[in-house]
């Protein structure tokens, strides 16, 4: 940053002016990131609400449409896609956010492409690999089931390569800070089709059922992916969409290995009680507690739009040394991000059960495992966003390892848990997972950061490093 002096008041002594003058432009960045982030959050609030809000609306289709049988089918079929989508990522969905606002502040467009370009072929590659995989283990383990499950498995595990350049695209958009065109193909776009597609189903007199409900998806996975690459391609600046491209490989690779491992760890860590209770009390359960899990996946909406644009200017701020504007905006995004998960549990907790009598008969038992949910989404949210303070500094491997210890508190509860307890077993698990990994991380961020991103409390020393 280029410090000037004020010309003015010539008895001040010349360092203090400069002193003075540095922290009043630092306060007017500080100002305008908040501006950014407060538009961008902002932005991208309307659009994840109003896309869960429509995801919500698909399940709800899904659910009514096929059943509570094989229901459980589909959310157990989702699940595994999903996690398995970022294990096909290694990590270059968060390279993709961690690099190019860098080389795009330099101007290098030539690496702004060849990372496009490079990174894309390498999670197709992946993906592809993975999908052939699980496609074999599911034609080894299709005796031991009903076809329904074999065949519904199968179309998911032929969306994984269609998800993953879905998420790259979204990443590239993210990266750009747009923050609504980062989320708005795969939160609205993409349910909005798929409901179009099951009522246009129904409408012609079509059974639909599991295997009918995955194929919906996996189309309008790939209307979305079509729609948000021909968008990126527009907005892409005309002068530098022919440049050549050039690569980091090795960069982009190391940096990918353990961004890889930590997102491969949260997400697991995610769905590991729906893979769990699926396991150790059959899809019959697994139907129910899933949809509670959408429900309550609303209160992480607010800091998770926060976050949108917070990833790449936590990026910014630490590769500038600029601690005191990443404690700014680290706490401010907590603080947006807790306010809505609040307002939202408190909606919930009125309306939760009605809502999930919605999916149809026999889901209105989750409703226990959603208040325990609610509450944890809650305790989370206050936290802050410090996966992302990790991930976006220098810290992937520590962030990997309390993260890792999450997953196993959750895999132990679940174990003891579920038996006895059922969905509520599952709850418990998931909440006493995601707390343990967070606030060690938050622990971990103070202690070497000197940044409090905590929606409360003291900040010992900024910027320790």
């Amino acid at each position: 940053m280029e410090i000037r002096c004020a010309p003015t008041q010539l008895n001040v002594p010349i360092e203090r002016r400069c002193i003075v003058e540095d922290r009043r432009s630092r306060g007017l960045e500080h100002t305008a990131a908040l501006r950014v982030l407060k538009i961008g959050a902002s932005g991208a609030f309307v659009v994840q609400v109003a896309g869960a809000g429509l995801g919500l609306a698909a399940h709800f289709a899904v659910a009514r449409l096929i059943g509570k049988s094989e229901y459980g089918i589909f959310a157990l079929a989702l699940s595994w896609v999903s996690t398995l989508a970022v294990i096909a990522q290694l990590g270059q969905d968060v390279s993709v956010v961690r690099f190019l606002p860098g080389y795009y502040l330099r101007g290098d467009w030539g690496k702004v492409r060849g990372l496009r370009r490079g990174v894309g072929a390498l999670v197709l590659c992946a993906s592809i690999l993975i999908a052939t995989i699980g496609c074999l283990v599911i034609y080894e383990a299709s005796s031991k089931h009903e076809p329904a499950w074999s065949r519904t498995l199968y179309i998911a595990f032929s969306m994984l390569p269609v998800l993953t350049q879905l998420q790259q695209s979204s990443a590239l958009h993210r990266a750009f800070k747009r923050a609504i065109s980062s989320s708005i193909y795969t939160a609205v776009a993409r349910p909005i089709i798929l409901i179009v597609l099951l009522a246009a189903l129904s409408i012609v007199g079509v059974a639909v059922n599991a295997v009918v409900a995955m194929t919906a998806s996996l189309l309008s996975a790939v209307a979305a992916l079509a729609i948000s690459a021909w968008d990126l391609s527009r907005a892409w600046p005309a002068p530098h969409r022919n440049v050549h491209p050039k690569y980091e490989l090795r960069r982009w690779a190391t940096a990918g290995v353990h961004l890889s491992l930590l997102s491969i760890v949260v997400v697991a860590g995610n769905r590991l009680d729906v893979l769990l209770l699926g396991a150790l009390a059959g899809t019959s359960e697994v139907g129910a507690y899933y949809a509670a899990a959408q429900i309550a996946g609303f209160t992480l909406y607010g800091l998770q739009a926060a976050s949108v644009i917070l990833a790449p200017m936590i990026a910014e701020r630490y590769d500038e040394g600029d601690f005191m504007g990443l404690q700014v905006i680290a706490r401010r995004a907590a603080r947006l991000g807790f306010m809505g998960a609040l307002a939202i549990s408190i909606f919930f907790v009125c309306t939760g059960h009605w809502l999930l009598g919605l999916f149809g008969k026999g889901f209105e038992s989750a409703y226990l495992p959603l208040l325990i949910l609610l509450v944890g989404y809650c305790a989370v949210t206050a936290v802050g966003e410090v996966g992302f303070m990790l991930s976006m500094t220098r810290y992937q491997k520590q962030a990997t390892l309390f993260a890792l210890v999450g997953i196993i508190i959750n895999g132990l509860a679940s174990c003891l848990l579920v038996p006895s307890l059922g969905a509520v077993g599952a709850a418990i698990g998931a909440v006493l997972s995601i707390m343990t990994w967070r606030c060690l991380a938050l622990r971990f961020v103070i202690k070497n950061l000197g940044v409090n991103p905590a929606i409360i409390g003291r900040v010992i020393a900024v910027g320790k490093e």
